[in-house]
């Protein structure tokens, strides 16, 4: 309520005006249980450390009284309570507890609807469900609603979240979009966490290197991903802020586009199994080669001003029109772009150019000045796991992935060195688009 007093012919009056913020409270609350929990992901190591904080910033997103987290058990039949939170209450407190001794199958109880349905399941009232056998425990606690969502990752449920209040519930568009996001997220962890018990397995049998990389990529996928989920939250959320600036609003926006890219190429680059099965689908559109050169600029800048790295670029490709995946063609562009940052020192040279070798091609030619390549490894460099300098950070997986998705357009990559100390070119090219009737 806003209350403007003033006086009319000297007498003291007063206009008061009442707005319903119902609506941007509870989008706030959400929003900072989105932040929580990504939060939460980000920085725990196990799931016996994320359980009952994870479902109280759950519940925190609305009126919510307590929550469980349900887990497959070993035999993958039957469903097992590994977390409860609640509010203060005894009564509360007993029904958890009561939960915590039921099993379910699919199909059974609440938590045994979602896992079979794989989706969203709300109940206006558990005490009067026929499908929910802690009904005379729920009635004991002044429980009503309740709803339970899945926790997913790759089309399979890895666990299901619970939560309950004293009233009835309905169906919540805007609580579905969150819990989907958030089952998402929760549902890797909890298949990440798996993957490092079955990489311990593995390596203590002595199971093939192969099937380890493979893990351990789907591991680093999580690993990687999850530091840019709040970044990307905090910056969505402050765009759409109505009092800020024209350029302070366009530098929000340009950091959710290049974290929403930056997962993507995250998933591309480490999903190695998918490429070298072929897998990997394209979806190919017209682009400007020079404007992913461009935008993979504007993604390494950073690294090119911190060292700093003198940068020259010409574009003198006349014909540049490619029919591509451009953000897999543009993560190729990133990919050489940073690795010339990372081997060149400070203050050395870095050239992009571009240029068309026949009337059918064009080739972009990335340029450094720095440690070069050994005779003996030029062949290997664009192997997986391969590195020329075990010193240096990183997998050896970037330029195998990077060969890959040229190959896959129908071009070549070619890396190129007079030895250690005398820099690497890197030479990537690739078919232009038809030319349609116009002649674009």
């Amino acid at each position: 309520m806003a209350i403007t007093p003033f006086q009319v012919e000297g007498v003291q009056v007063f206009t008061a005006y009442l707005r319903d913020i119902t609506e941007r409270v509870r989008t706030e609350k959400r929003r900072a249980a989105q932040y929580a929990v990504a939060s939460l992901l980000a920085g725990t190591q196990s799931l016996a450390e994320l359980g009952a904080p994870l479902l109280g910033a759950m519940a925190a997103s609305g009126d919510w009284s307590c929550a469980a987290l349900w887990l497959q058990n070993e035999d993958g039949a039957t469903l097992h309570c590994a977390a409860t939170w609640h509010l203060p209450g005894d009564e509360l407190a007993k029904f958890t507890k009561d939960s915590r001794s039921f099993q379910f199958h699919k199909g059974e109880g609440l938590p045994g609807r979602v896992w079979k349905a794989k989706k969203p399941t709300w109940v206006a009232d558990v005490t009067k469900d026929p499908n929910f056998p802690r009904a005379p425990f729920a009635l004991e606690a002044s429980l009503r609603g309740g709803f339970a969502f899945p926790l997913s990752a790759d089309d399979s449920v890895n666990g299901i979240i619970e939560m309950f209040s004293r009233t009835p519930v309905q169906p919540d568009d805007d609580l579905l979009q969150l819990v989907e996001a958030i089952g998402i997220q929760v549902g890797l962890f909890i298949e990440q966490r798996r993957i490092e018990q079955e990489l311990k397995l593995e390596k203590e049998s002595a199971q093939s290197a192969n099937a380890a990389k493979d893990r351990f990529l789907a591991m680093l996928s999580h690993e990687l991903r999850t530091p840019l989920t709040p970044v990307l939250i905090w910056a969505e959320g402050m765009a759409n802020e109505p009092d800020l600036s024209p350029e302070i609003r366009e530098g929000l926006k340009m950091i959710c586009r290049n974290v929403e890219l930056e997962s993507r190429l995250i998933d591309d680059m480490l999903d190695l199994t998918r490429i070298t099965r072929g897998k990997l689908n394209l979806h190919l559109g017209r682009a400007d080669a020079h404007d992913l050169v461009r935008h993979a600029l504007e993604i390494v800048r950073s690294d090119v001003e911190s060292r700093p790295i003198k940068l020259s670029v010409e574009m003198r490709a006349a014909d540049r029109q490619v029919m591509v995946d451009a953000p897999r063609l543009q993560q190729v562009f990133w990919n050489v772009l940073r690795n010339a940052c990372k081997f060149t020192s400070p203050n050395g040279d870095l050239a992009v150019r571009s240029l068309n070798p026949d009337e059918k091609t064009i080739a972009v030619e990335i340029s450094d000045n720095g440690v070069g390549i050994a005779p003996e490894f030029i062949d290997k460099v664009f192997d997986a796991f391969e590195q020329g300098d075990t010193r240096r950070e990183g997998l050896g997986l970037g330029l195998a992935i990077s060969k890959a998705i040229v190959e896959m357009h129908g071009g070549r990559i070619e890396a190129r060195s007079k030895g250690i100390g005398q820099g690497a070119t890197f030479l990537i090219t690739l078919p232009l688009a038809e030319k349609d009737s116009s002649g674009a």
